[in-house]
């Protein structure tokens, strides 16, 4: 028999060890988005830029949101070196108990919220790159802050009275919150939210608004730095239940994808 050449041997070897290794993040996910959604002068006049991000999940064909939680060895934290910004008069926790009616009253569409895909009571949130049908957004209170400047990844930034983000429904689904209702949202302002035993979900699941399946899961207003942990569960085409966490897995049932950990500038 002849000898298998070095070279051969060198890329058995390879291959061997990437198997053995596994893929480098979990495959029911195919991307953590964090969209710079708006950039405007900070209403409470520090006169810093007030950036609203949206965080997104990108999720494979098929597959569903069910949840996204804390618990003790995997936290859930969104911080911000500031505060969050809120709209004391008018905003929520939960995006599907935003009035729709009043997107154009104050600074409410830059309120900070958590969500399960709902941008209001009445629209699923899309990334302004996918959205095609228009604004509802008035100029003024918006638009100003975001006329088509480069964000620092060089991705293209959007008019908030030419593109919105917002895809209208007749009704979005019903967030339902488990041990967790965080008091800097809504009419309180701070600069964490966090949990170690909470979550936020949908019963049955939530897919994206297009076919990308793009799930938005937050919207969070500052004048600061952002960074967020967090974990989800997902529900595969064939009915499993798959929990992702951030950090180390700490049961069988986990999986690690660190992507779910974000610090942004």
């Amino acid at each position: 028999m002849k000898p298998i050449p070095t070279m051969h041997l060198l890329l058995i070897t390879f291959a061997i060890a990437f198997l053995l290794a596994g893929p480098l993040h979990a495959q029911q996910i195919e991307d953590v988005l964090v969209e710079r959604y708006h950039v405007q002068d900070d209403p409470a006049g520090s006169g810093e830029a007030l950036v609203t991000y949206r965080i997104f999940l990108d999720l494979p064909e098929g597959y569903r949101l069910l949840m996204v939680f804390g618990d003790e060895k995997n936290d859930l934290h969104f911080t911000t070196t500031t505060e969050f910004f809120n709209d004391t008069t008018d905003g929520t926790v939960y995006a599907d108990k935003l009035d729709a009616d009043k997107l154009n009253t104050g600074s409410l569409a830059l309120d900070s919220w958590l969500t399960m895909g709902a941008a209001s009571n009445r629209h699923l949130g899309v990334p302004l790159a996918l959205d095609a049908d228009g604004s509802i957004l008035e100029c003024p209170p918006y638009g100003k802050g975001s006329l088509l400047e480069s964000s620092p990844d060089r991705s293209p930034r959007y008019d908030l009275c030419r593109r919105d983000g917002l895809m209208q429904v007749d009704s979005v689904p019903q967030v339902m919150a488990f041990r967790f209702e965080p008091g800097y949202l809504n009419k309180v302002r701070g600069g964490v939210v966090h949990t170690m035993s909470g979550a936020w979900g949908i019963m049955g699941g939530m897919k994206g608004a297009t076919p990308e399946n793009i799930v938005l899961i937050a919207q969070l207003s500052t004048t600061g730095v952002l960074t967020f942990a967090i974990n989800v569960e997902v529900l595969d085409p064939q009915g499993k239940v798959i929990r992702i966490v951030h950090d180390t897995p700490q049961h069988v049932d986990q999986v690690q994808d660190p992507r779910l950990q974000v610090g942004l500038e």
